[in-house]
């Protein structure tokens, strides 16, 4: 009898690992481009990621003290951790309940990455392949109606659920950085196909009109030129410092037709308000509310990941998410000889180089945001997780 239930319950867990979990984080990859509405995308998060994760763990419990060994993870934990404790100050009118959804979803993703490493790894690197090769059709079939229909000052926002294209470049921008991270760490013949790949994707992030992508962009290549130093990491110097010129020769009005998008305005009335309550911030779920006399409107973010930190956790909240990244960024480092690593720390870069001047919500339900920062640091934490276990294997 304890043979079938074992049996059973192998069989589920695999089953849960190996197909629905790869399907569902396809399906959180390329919703938004590819669903049409957003509560949609939400609920296909809960039913192929959110509780197949509840259901797994609840099968192999055992596989939470692994996840609770991984420094990236405890970092979150007690980011998440603080986070809600701000509550208790927080001028917010969410019910705790609400709130505390969230950083739940958030675990819950990193988990579900953990268990695809752990049950089968190379579905993790295989359900981000597929994702990016689903991508491609989506976003040739963006730029082509764009392109064609496109009137002067018009920015590409994409299909699906996508409403915004400074958002929609969040989207087209992780899968730029996926590519141009492949095309350094393929073979020569494969590498042409993936530099391909990462062209048409950011032919789409210079449609956005958006030029947080540019920065995002740089940073990422600085990354791989330095982590895959070799004989391509100067060929990638070269090709982006000419991509760079070409850019500020026959498009200078993608840099200056708008001029710094009053940026450094928001950061000055954010550091400014962050100086009440520098060490505990507002709390999770206050109020923010800038105000920007030239336009005559307000703004709710910062337009900077680290402020919005900042302003919600105070000063401990910083220093939680700082370690947060920075810890991932160590993993990537360390483990540069193995290329998914590489990858995943160009998705990482990217999306400390998207934060700069974008963003400002700490923990939220899945949407744009999530692929430039949580979902990089689940790949990464699932990776050093699967490393961990194959190395003690070995000994």
């Amino acid at each position: 009898m304890h043979t079938q239930i074992d049996s059973r319950t192998q069989q589920a867990h695999a089953l849960i690992c190996n197909w629905l979990l790869p399907a569902g984080f396809v399906v959180l990859l390329i919703g938004l481009a590819a669903l049409p509405e957003r509560s949609l995308y939400h609920k296909a998060f809960y039913a192929l990621i959110a509780a197949p994760t509840l259901i797994a763990l609840a099968l192999r419990p055992r596989i939470c003290v692994a996840l609770l060994r991984e420094p990236v993870i405890i970092a979150l934990l007690m980011f998440s951790t603080w986070a809600l404790i701000s509550i208790s100050w927080s001028d917010t009118e969410r019910s705790f309940g609400t709130l505390f959804k969230r950083p739940l979803y958030i675990f819950m993703l990193f988990a579900a990455c953990a268990l695809i490493a752990l049950q089968a790894h190379t579905r993790l690197a295989q359900s981000t392949l597929l994702a990016a090769v689903l991508m491609l059709p989506l976003t040739a079939y963006s730029l082509m109606i764009f392109m064609t229909n496109a009137t002067p000052g018009e920015r590409l926002i994409g299909f699906g659920a996508l409403d915004n294209p400074l958002l929609s470049s969040h989207v087209f921008g992780f899968f730029c950085a996926f590519w141009l991270a492949l095309s350094m760490t393929l073979s020569p013949r494969q590498s042409w196909l993936a530099l391909i790949a990462a062209t048409l994707m950011g032919m789409a992030l210079l449609a956005t009109g958006s030029r947080t992508p540019l920065v995002a962009t740089a940073l990422t290549c600085a990354w791989l030129i330095v982590a895959c130093w070799s004989k391509r990491s100067v060929g990638l110097l070269l090709f982006g410092a000419l991509g760079a010129l070409a850019l500020i020769v026959l498009y200078p009005e993608v840099l200056s037709s708008r001029g710094l998008s009053y940026r450094p305005e928001l950061w000055a009335k954010t550091l400014s308000m962050v100086i009440q309550q520098p060490w505990q911030g507002f709390g999770f779920g206050a109020h923010l509310t800038i105000f920007i006399a030239d336009l005559k409107m307000s703004f709710s973010e910062p337009h900077n990941f680290a402020l919005g930190v900042l302003y919600y956790t105070g000063i401990i909240g910083l220093v939680l998410w700082l370690a947060m990244h920075g810890l991932a960024l160590f993993q990537c480092w360390k483990h540069r000889s193995n290329y998914l690593f590489i990858v995943c720390g160009a998705l990482l870069v990217y999306g400390i180089g998207a934060g700069l001047t974008e963003g400002g919500g700490i923990l939220s339900r899945p949407k744009e945001h999530w692929l430039v920062t949580w979902i990089p640091l689940a790949l990464i934490a699932a990776l050093t997780i699967r490393t961990r276990q194959a190395q003690g294997a070995l000994r």
